[in-house]
């Protein structure tokens, strides 16, 4: 392990300059103490000194937080803000350059927990798993999402990052470069597992105990892709890592099981929803079971689910086989609105109804979770949407109704 100590620095400029500032006057620590790296240069993390902290506690307000500019990812412990400073490209490159910075606050006080950053950054193109898609005008979070560069664990308990390939692999075909893939305890900032994978990264995916990233031979697994799932134990680093083929997407986990479908699905879908099938997979490769009727995978370990399947794709067979507006299409789009729909909490089998609601991604009082909402008529006849439950990933998945205030005009 490489350590260096250098000054501490003290500084009253905004938040991007402090945290470059404060990194570089950090406690530097090689994370390749975890897994050598085989190819390239090895990931470092670092982690900020006490001094640094505290500097950053008086010199960053919680407005500079709160840009829009900075991606946040709720955790068990606390919030994650992150920075990524891209290279420009130019023969000149600053010391801030390709570097991911996260910041942990506490959720109550809004004061800071620890803070980090890791060299080489996060990758900037989106996994090609990345559910697309909009979530209804809201800002999008990392935690919102079980599939891209920066995911968390249902538990809230991990997050885990793929890394930009080092510039020593420049021109190097994409099926024979080599990434990292980084996981951090949230409640530490430390490193717990990184791991290195060859091919091109379709994406990864997190439980609450095991790091999978599934690589192919070209940007789909199916077929020549030749799809390979990599898992690599969290919690035992002596662990060694293992694999399975596959033809399908990663697209998720549970807190226990790996999530598997056919093709990449589209982000929540709300209306008139095509369902497809999601198979549970054991991290050793062997099928668990299979969750037919699936509209949305939600992070925490939830689908959304039609109860009854074959009356959804019925109903959508007669929208689509008559292009016209017609009578039949718009009695079958009225059907399909109303037929049941619930929320299953894949690891505990727990069911809640959501027929004729909205599921929205969010953190929520202890960690990542989900707020249902339904229209409701308001007193002057106007629609409004009001909050009836919220579920949290630190639980057993059931329904909260205590302080819905909160979620209100949110």
């Amino acid at each position: 392990m490489r350590i260096s100590l250098t000054p501490g620095h003290r500084d009253r400029t905004p938040y991007r300059h402090m945290l470059a500032v404060a990194a570089s006057a950090s406690l530097a620590l090689s994370i390749a103490s975890c897994n050598i790296s085989a190819y390239g240069q090895e990931p470092t993390l670092t982690a900020l000194s006490s001094q640094s902290v505290a500097d950053l506690k008086q010199g960053v307000s919680a407005q500079d937080l709160h840009d829009a500019s900075l991606e946040t990812v709720s955790t068990k412990t606390g919030k994650l803000f992150i920075s990524t400073s891209h290279s420009t490209g130019t023969a000149t490159k600053t010391s801030d350059a390709d570097v991911t910075r996260f910041v942990s606050r506490d959720p109550s006080t809004d004061q800071f927990q620890w803070a980090a950053s890791i060299e080489p950054s996060v990758i900037s193109v989106n996994m090609p798993n990345s559910i697309s898609g909009s979530n209804g005008g809201y800002a999008q979070t990392a935690s919102q999402s079980h599939t891209g560069n920066i995911i968390v664990s249902p538990d809230g308990r991990y997050v885990s990052m793929v890394l930009t390939p080092d510039e020593t692999q420049r021109g190097v075909p994409a099926t024979d470069r080599h990434t990292h893939v980084v996981v951090l305890d949230t409640q530490t900032g430390k490193a717990v597992r990184t791991a290195e994978v060859s091919g091109i990264v379709l994406g990864q995916a997190l439980s609450n105990s095991t790091l999978a990233v599934e690589t192919a031979h070209n940007y789909f697994p199916a077929g020549s892709g030749e799809g390979i799932i990599h898992v690599f134990s969290i919690t035992s680093s002596g662990a060694q890592e293992s694999s399975f083929s596959t033809n399908q997407w990663l697209i998720g986990a549970s807190g226990k099981d790996l999530l598997l479908a056919p093709d990449v699905p589209t982000y929540e879908c709300t209306s008139d929803c095509t369902p497809y099938i999601v198979t549970r997979s054991g991290t050793d490769g062997h099928t668990v079971g299979t969750l037919p009727g699936v509209t949305a995978v939600h992070p925490g370990g939830w689908v959304s689910q039609y109860r009854d399947p074959k009356a959804a794709a019925g109903l959508l067979h007669t929208m689509h086989a008559s292009p016209d507006n017609n009578a039949a299409t718009e009695d079958a789009h009225q059907k399909l609105e109303m037929l049941p729909k619930q929320l299953v909490h894949i690891d505990t089998g727990q069911t809640t109804d959501i027929t004729d609601m909205t599921v929205d991604e969010r953190s929520v009082p202890n960690g990542p979770g989900l707020v249902v909402y339904q229209d409701v008529t308001a007193g002057n006849g106007s629609r409004e949407r009001k909050p009836v439950f919220w579920l949290s990933a630190a639980d057993d998945g059931h329904p909260h109704t205590e302080n819905l205030e909160q979620f209100k005009n949110n």
